[in-house]
């Protein structure tokens, strides 16, 4: 199959597809795609995901994928191809979870050597697009691929197949495989923790078995897994791809007794619950961090407010409107304020740039830390 510079794909032929993306933003071909599966613990994917999506399992087991494929065709719909961009290398690490709008795939990492689709991918899409050496060679039967991620942090990787004609056999009714191959919508989060999904749609997978040679899981390791073992290994010659509009998930709204956990240490933040105590109604207390025994919620809280409410919680720009919401008419009118996709953006850059000078402004404006509060804060 070549793209043929087609703009528009064809209906998906699979009964597998849910849905058709009757108005793409994006299509796209894949082309010599390779994968790797290796089983996982669950709880090692629950530690990377926000709180509205699960864990998609097989039969109680979670997967981990290593993916490289030729990115070809690109382009955005009603634009032409850009020249320098609309072919590149891809290898990405992924898993597979379920939101609130059904199954989909999790990406701890996309590597390319491009800046702008990593750029536009990670503000577009709020994909962790990253910048590096991407690398695949055929020698014979062999399919190698090779990663060397210089931005946002260094880290390599490589995956080896063999497509031997006695390793090659076409994949049909496996249903392993297509619960790991067929996948039809991405979910991602913001800097800010905002929920984004998309639909994703192609053809039917060309689905091959292939032989595992041998891999570098640099990748997945620094994505937080440990695989172990030859994985699973698929190989696919080319599908054309139409991805759909990403759109914000609908935000979870706090219920009950709230908590305000902030840093005591910091001025800024101990002004900021002082204002806050004035206003808030009954139902939120406020405490001091240290005080926090969850790991995962007091390594956020060291550069971030959180906010708790039974077993769910809120960070950063999410918290703040969280907290104005029990504040009154004004607070309820600013906390929807926040909410708005551009004003929220806006605002998490602000509230990081806060937090990350928050020593140095509360010196400058002479703001007293936490050891001054009421009483009643902790």
């Amino acid at each position: 199959m070549t793209s043929g510079g087609a703009n528009e794909l064809e209906e998906p032929r699979s009964p597998l597809c849910p849905h058709v993306v009757t108005r793409p933003v994006m299509t796209q071909v894949w082309r010599d795609v390779t994968f790797a599966h290796w089983p996982v613990p669950v709880a090692d994917v629950e530690a990377l995901l926000p709180a509205d999506l699960e864990v998609d399992t097989w039969n109680g087991q979670a997967w981990v994928s290593l993916v490289g494929f030729e990115m070809d065709a690109l382009r955005l719909r009603g634009f032409p191809a850009i020249p320098t961009t609309h072919q590149f290398l891809e290898f990405n690490v992924r898993t597979y979870v379920v939101g609130p709008e059904g199954p989909g795939v999790w990406f701890c990492s996309l590597d390319v050597a491009q800046w702008l689709p990593a750029l536009v991918a990670r503000v577009g899409f709020a994909l962790p697009y990253d910048k590096g050496a991407v690398d695949v060679a055929h020698d014979r039967s062999r399919v190698v691929w090779t990663v060397d991620r210089t931005w946002p942090e260094r880290a390599q990787g490589s995956l080896a197949v063999s497509l031997d004609d006695d390793d090659v056999a076409p994949v049909v009714d496996d249903a392993l495989a297509t619960f790991l191959t067929s996948r039809w919508r991405l979910y991602a989060t913001t800097r800010g923790g905002r929920l984004v999904t998309a639909p994703v749609e192609h053809e039917p997978w060309p689905l091959t078995s292939a032989r595992f040679i041998g891999a570098d899981t640099g990748l997945a390791a620094v994505a937080g897994f440990t695989v172990d073992g030859d994985p699973i290994v698929h190989h696919a010659s080319a599908v054309r791809v139409r991805v759909g509009l990403p759109k914000f998930l609908p935000r979870r709204r706090a219920r009950g007794p709230l908590t305000v956990w902030f840093d005591e240490d910091c001025g800024v933040c101990s002004a900021s619950v002082r204002w806050l105590m004035q206003r808030t109604d009954s139902s939120v207390t406020f405490r001091p961090n240290r005080e926090l025994d969850d790991p995962a919620l007091l390594a956020t809280s060291s550069d971030a407010i959180v906010v708790t409410a039974g077993d769910e919680s809120w960070t950063a720009v999410d918290a703040v409107a969280t907290i104005l919401e029990r504040s009154g008419r004004l607070g309820r009118f600013a906390a929807s304020g926040l909410r708005f996709p551009g004003v929220y953006g806006l605002a998490g850059v602000v509230y990081r740039w806060v937090a990350a000078n928050r020593a140095r402004l509360s010196a400058r404006l002479g703001l007293a830390a936490g050891c001054e509060l009421p009483k009643s804060t902790s």
